[in-house]
């Protein structure tokens, strides 16, 4: 073999003892006393570990199921990796996951599912009532109808931008700024909220500028307005938004109203009425960063599987912890009956429940089904040929696995 390939071959070696080197000096260089004088009372390091895996039986989920189709049985996993380190005046968050389709090749690669980082942010808080946060975050407002993170998917989402929140006598101010730059989105946020001992005042303003198609610019306002009685067992949510966007379309509204009671050893229920404006015209009201799938079904037909042109859902909850309380175990029950904004045609009625076991704090199991019964009124909307047979469903198990380690 010839010399210069002997020293061609010698090189990765010598530049991952050089790596080490670095590595091992920074690492003396932390371990001195003085820097770790320096906020050691206050600082606090925690890894965050998750494992998600979820099957699912997919039969009509997100899109009305068509003559001929089959359904889909699929597991998908998420993997998350979190490391925070916090002192009194500085706070760093990084985080990594990987997705993918279980029997899918292993390793990373656009096709197979790759390791890409969620959350990766610096913060500064240089008094107790300021905060600025930099980098990839999570940003989620009030019950998540107008901004929300997505938890429930398998992905989530993050944004990239700053963030400010500042606290005042009269409550907490949020402004943030972030940017989607492939699909063009500027996304100007501001947020404040007001807390007394029984009610919650919320008020939102949410611009998304679309440089790629200016007319699809929205804008979007409103309010929030939660409340509860002296006793506590009953409770209210009541939010109204505005909508305008730069096609000289009419503004459209959007409208909740929820009333929550808690019934002692019955559980708790909630009745509620949701209405998101649309016509024929093509104006609506469009949810596009909110967590749809808490609020619109499980079974994911309004503005996640597929946009919709407005919808009314009444819909009744009840939720009830059962078994050994060290199991904290619960069902949930959920009944949507959809309509058109116009209340002129019954879309579908859709029927979701849910049994969850969590017997430590880092182990949680989830057992979910969930049947819609479509109209024609619904396939029409979706463009769909309509079934003799017009249910549809989806079913989940889920396990999660998240400990907490502080270091």
């Amino acid at each position: 073999m010839s010399s210069n390939r002997m020293k061609e071959r010698a090189k990765p070696s010598l530049g991952l003892r050089q790596y080490a080197g670095i590595v091992a000096g920074v690492l003396s260089l932390l371990a001195c006393p003085d820097v770790q004088a320096q906020d050691a009372d206050d600082t606090e390091d925690r890894v965050t570990l998750q494992v998600r895996p979820r099957t699912e039986w997919r039969d009509g989920y997100k899109r009305l199921r068509q003559p001929g189709e089959a359904g889909e049985l699929l597991t998908m996993q998420r993997t998350r990796l979190t490391w925070h380190h916090g002192t009194e005046k500085w706070e760093v968050r990084l985080g990594f996951q990987d997705v993918r389709t279980f029997g899918d090749m292993a390793g990373n690669t656009p096709t197979y599912g790759a390791l890409a980082a969620t959350e990766s942010w610096g913060a500064w808080k240089p008094n107790a009532k300021t905060r600025i946060t930099v980098g990839r975050q999570r940003i989620a407002f009030d019950n998540e109808r107008i901004v929300g993170a997505v938890n429930w998917s398998q992905y989530g989402r993050f944004l990239d931008g700053f963030r400010w929140d500042q606290t005042t006598a009269l409550g907490t101010t949020t402004a943030a700024l972030t940017w989607d730059a492939p699909a063009g989105l500027t996304r100007i946020m501001g947020y404040h909220v007001y807390t007394s001992d029984r009610h919650r005042l919320s008020f939102l303003y949410f611009d998304q500028k679309n440089s790629l198609d200016p007319t699809a610019s929205v804008l979007t306002s409103g309010a929030t307005w939660t409340g509860k009685a002296k006793n506590e067992a009953v409770s209210w949510v009541v939010e109204a938004y505005a909508q305008e966007q730069r096609n000289d379309q009419p503004t459209s509204f959007m409208g909740v109203a929820e009333l929550h009671g808690a019934f002692g050893n019955l559980g708790k229920a909630l009745v509620a009425l949701d209405w998101l404006e649309g016509d024929a015209r093509g104006r609506a009201f469009h949810p596009f960063l909110g967590t749809n799938h808490r609020h619109y079904g499980w079974m994911d037909h309004f503005y996640v599987g597929l946009p919709a042109n407005g919808m009314a859902d009444a819909r009744i909850h009840w939720t009830k912890p059962f078994g050994k309380a060290a199991w904290k175990a619960h069902w949930d029950v959920r009944y949507h009956r959809f309509y058109s904004p116009s209340f002129d045609n019954l879309y579908a009625n859709e029927v979701d429940a849910v049994v969850v076991f969590k017997p430590t704090d880092f182990v949680q199991a989830s057992f979910g089904w969930s049947v819609m019964r479509a109209t024609e009124a619904m396939y029409a909307s979706q463009n769909r040929a309509a079934l003799a047979n017009a249910w549809q469903q989806w079913g989940w198990i889920a396990v999660n696995f998240s400990p907490s380690i502080l270091l």
